[in-house]
């Protein structure tokens, strides 16, 4: 899982997780292949929530610059960061293949 994230990325949930929604938007994460419990909060989850359905890094960006006051750079950079992290872990696919 270690390809390149880039606007035209498109991320997918992995299927080797299992989520679940908590109180005040946080969200659950357990990774089945080692059994890690991760969890997300405020941003982190509505993003986990959108990418339920795949999505391309730009279509999270402007979702996120629609959604919250914040510097274009600033939540670009923090995206970007958020899914290198989840992809570290295992717990999303990042597919740079536009034919899927």
């Amino acid at each position: 899982m270690n390809n390149r994230i880039v606007e035209q990325s498109t991320i997918v949930v992995s299927s080797q997780q299992v989520s679940g929604d908590l109180l005040d938007g946080e969200v659950a994460i357990l990774n089945l292949p080692d059994g890690v419990y991760y969890s997300l909060t405020d941003v982190g989850g509505r993003i986990w929530n959108l990418i339920q359905q795949p999505k391309t890094v730009h279509e999270l960006n402007e979702i996120l610059l629609q959604e919250y006051d914040v510097d274009p750079e600033i939540c670009s950079h923090e995206l970007m960061d958020l899914l290198q992290d989840l992809a570290n872990h295992g717990l999303i696919i990042i597919n740079n293949d536009p034919d899927t």
